[in-house]
């Protein structure tokens, strides 16, 4: 017996809530339209930043931002990987419904949270930013980490899903997987300077909490 099961009302409801949050994100962008320039232009000393998040990095590092896109897009991959099993494979548009609700959630509300708290990348902060430069909304688009928010979706969707239907001989594999990702992501966003420390931390927060909400309201009473 499958251990989930689908409601066609409730996941219409789902996915038209992650389509109203990817609208409201779109819409805070092209609202935001107002010049920005970095904080503390030219006199940057690093107590203007929380103590956490002075543990980060303002040097931009291509190397290790390159390696977080592969949680990126690793992390979302992991639970498509179920359909190779012959025990998954018979619930695998179960599995896929599931996948789309979460990524799509968990890329709608990053994105609106970035859209709206607007907080400066790391490098803004950098001595060798030209601070009469305006922001672009790249630029302000620190909070939260989308890499690690999507990784860390992907990842604890697809544990989860193999301890549903493999039980405890892969529970803990697919939650030590799932682990390695999140805060593997997490560490190069913040490396490459792209992220502050609480910035992948929130993204690892609403990443897992998505998919395990997506979860549990599919789960049998």
């Amino acid at each position: 017996m499958n251990p989930l099961t689908t409601n066609p009302t409730r996941e219409l409801s789902i996915l038209l809530s992650g389509v109203a949050l990817l609208a409201a994100a779109v819409y805070a962008d092209h609202r935001d339209d107002t010049p920005v320039y970095t904080p503390y232009a030219g006199n940057y000393t690093g107590e203007e930043i929380n103590s956490f998040d002075r543990l980060g990095y303002t040097v931009r590092n291509q190397r290790a931002g390159n390696l977080a896109d592969a949680g990126l897009y690793g992390g979302p991959t992991l639970p498509l990987l179920l359909s190779l099993h012959p025990r998954t494979r018979p619930h695998y548009p179960m599995v896929l419904l599931l996948w789309l609700e979460t990524m799509l959630l968990t890329f709608a509300a990053s994105s609106l949270l970035k859209n709206t708290v607007s907080r400066p990348r790391p490098y803004v902060y950098h001595e060798d930013w030209q601070f009469d430069r305006p922001l672009t909304r790249r630029d302000r688009a620190a909070f939260l980490s989308g890499h690690a928010a999507n990784a860390t979706a992907g990842a604890v969707l697809f544990a989860e899903l193999l301890r549903t239907y493999d039980g405890r001989r892969g529970a803990w594999l697919g939650r030590l997987l799932a682990m390695g990702v999140a805060l593997g992501t997490g560490f190069l966003r913040v490396k490459a300077g792209k992220h502050w420390p609480t910035d992948a931390a929130a993204g690892m927060l609403l990443g897992g909490g998505v998919a395990g909400a997506v979860l549990m309201v599919h789960r049998r009473a």
